[in-house]
């Protein structure tokens, strides 16, 4: 049985902490015995990306410090999944994890996914850090058709949401028509579905303030539970 870490990230833990338990479940389901290291905290990515490296590398000791590197870690999120392969070895000056985002790392082993979303219409949203820096687009489309969906294509799938860790707060004007754009791109399907926790509470955020906006639901949830969960 393969062994794994999982790294919830501190919006998993602290927003989506269901989607974490998704991911969970997932591993187990692919036969994993899956780790979870209680002395995690963050990654460092929202200070690394606000260009406070000082501060980067003080939050991003505590993920060195919880987690080893005698097992991959497996985390639900393209964003942090990005900052640990890519950034941190260079910013703390150690040697890199076996990383793997969580869609990736279930595709590449063949996972079988429950038949959760058999005659649902879902759209799948590339989070940036995802689709760019880790190259992942294919994998979470597989994983969902496996389980069922029919997918529906965004016109642009690659479009930013408008998150962007702090542009949302420095650009809210802009960043709430990026939502509003994408959302409607999706009005077609059942529900829009992203890999990145930061997309999820974005697009959630802004599709609940409409009366009719569509759910918006973490990849872990909708393979594990269905879109309708």
């Amino acid at each position: 049985m393969a062994r794994v870490q999982l790294f919830a990230t501190c919006i998993g833990d602290l927003i989506f902490p269901g989607a974490v338990a998704d991911a969970e479940a997932l591993l187990g389901q692919a036969g994993c015995e899956v780790d979870f290291p209680e002395a995690q905290i963050c990654c460092g990515q929202p200070a690394f990306n606000s260009g406070h490296r000082a501060a980067a590398r003080r939050v991003a000791r505590t993920f060195v410090k919880a987690f080893s590197r005698s097992s991959p870690v497996v985390c639900p999120s393209g964003s942090c999944a990005t900052m640990v392969a890519h950034y941190l070895p260079e910013l703390l000056g150690v040697e890199p994890f076996e990383v793997w985002e969580l869609s990736a790392f279930l595709d590449d082993r063949g996972a079988a996914v429950p038949r959760t979303n058999e005659g649902k219409r879902v759209a799948y949203h590339d989070s940036c850090h995802m689709v760019r820096e880790l190259g992942i687009a294919d994998a979470p489309r597989r994983l969902l058709e496996r389980s069922g969906a029919q997918l529906v294509p965004l016109s642009r799938p690659d479009l930013c949401c408008g998150f962007g860790g702090t542009f949302s707060v420095r650009q809210p004007e802009v960043s709430l028509a990026m939502a509003d754009d994408k959302l409607a791109g999706a009005s077609a399907a059942d529900a829009l579905v992203t890999a990145d926790p930061g997309c999820l509470m974005h697009l959630r955020g802004r599709s609940e303030h409409e009366a009719r906006g569509v759910p918006v639901v973490h990849l872990a949830t909708a393979l594990a539970r269905g879109v309708d969960a």
